[in-house]
């Protein structure tokens, strides 16, 4: 935490202001007008600005010993050090004080009487200084502790992004080695779409991008993944609205893409996977829903979905609404993003 001086220094002239004030409101109550001051100017001015810095003595000191010594939770040396320096600072005090009634020819100060005199506004500024301290001490740890959160997040959004790149390449992998092993001509055109998308993975880094963009993207894995089989596979795959208005998260909605050629009912005759990107206003509706096969592991258990669905908590959290389904024939999914709370 910064010193912060000047802000002391302001915020206690402030303090001393009506601190001072309300020394004259019982006065006012009564109809007397306590702040006429008969003394000439150069006495009042000379009287205001030794008060005034005798008074910020006993501040300043006080919020440096605060400084030094509470954040390390040393309160030993911190209750020693604050007696010392009050016993300075009043003796301090008193010699100032003395000073100034002999260069103004005035009577000299007893001890016993500055003592009951300035007690309270003492004990005031020590106090006022200690409670600057720890609000700027509140502050400061609540500052550090959501730069701390703000942190943890980016961490962990930019784990959850990096598992999906190996996730994207171990299936596509598989794909392509089939490919290979069955001697397709398609196998040249498989390696290089997924050098393509793979480019796009490693190198967009950007925290978010165009909804085009993304669609692109997945247009791209469905054609990648059309070419495991001699005919297209049935997908039916719609989009409207102005998608190039709407920012997503990269590979946000391509895992739900993934699972469902991993786990669906992929089929060359009928159509088994329906894609819907609708933008309506601000809003993002998608929903993507596809048939199952016969012996499909659960489709929560995989890194993909778990991955968007933890990516959405920490980005959009209580400001998406994402709903799974899973029957017997069917799987569905809905994910519904505002853009104005992105």
């Amino acid at each position: 935490m910064k010193k912060n001086l000047w802000l002391l220094l302001g915020a206690f002239i402030i303090f001393y202001m009506l601190v001072h004030v309300s020394g004259h409101l019982p006065g006012l109550l009564h109809g007397k007008w306590t702040l006429v001051d008969e003394r000439s100017f150069t006495v009042q001015l000379l009287s205001m600005v030794t008060d005034m810095s005798i008074s910020f003595l006993f501040v300043l000191s006080t919020y440096l010993v605060m400084y030094k010594y509470y954040p390390t939770r040393k309160y030993m040396q911190l209750t020693i050090t604050m007696a010392l320096i009050i016993s300075v600072c009043f003796m301090v005090c008193l010699f100032i004080s003395y000073v100034v009634t002999i260069a103004l020819s005035l009577d000299p100060v007893r001890l016993s009487l500055f003592f009951r005199n300035n007690i309270l506004i003492y004990v005031l500024n020590t106090i006022f200084a200690m409670v600057f301290y720890f609000i700027r001490y509140t502050r400061q740890k609540e500052l550090e502790q959501k730069e701390l959160e703000l942190q943890n997040r980016t961490s962990e959004l930019s784990f959850l992004r990096s598992q999906v790149n190996p996730h994207f390449l171990f299936n596509n992998l598989n794909t392509i080695y089939s490919l290979v092993y069955h001697k397709s001509e398609q196998a040249l055109p498989a390696i290089a779409g997924l050098s393509e998308l793979l480019r796009y993975m490693l190198y967009d880094s950007s925290e978010k991008i165009e909804l085009e963009q993304e669609i692109s993207y997945i247009e791209k894995y469905i054609s990648l993944q059309q070419l495991r089989f001699e005919n297209p596979v049935a997908v039916n795959m719609k989009v409207t609205g102005n998608v190039k208005e709407m920012k997503v998260p990269p590979l946000l909605l391509i895992p739900f893409i993934e699972n469902a050629f991993k786990h669906g009912d992929v089929s060359e005759n009928k159509e088994w996977l329906w894609i819907d990107i609708n933008m309506a206003g601000a809003e993002l509706i998608f929903s993507c829903i596809n048939t199952k096969a016969s012996k499909s592991k659960d489709f929560t258990g995989g890194i993909g979905i778990g991955n968007v669905t933890k990516r959405l908590e920490l980005l959009f959290k209580g400001c998406y609404k994402l709903d799974i389904r899973d029957n017997e024939h069917q799987f569905t999914v809905k994910l519904e993003l505002n853009n104005e709370e992105w």
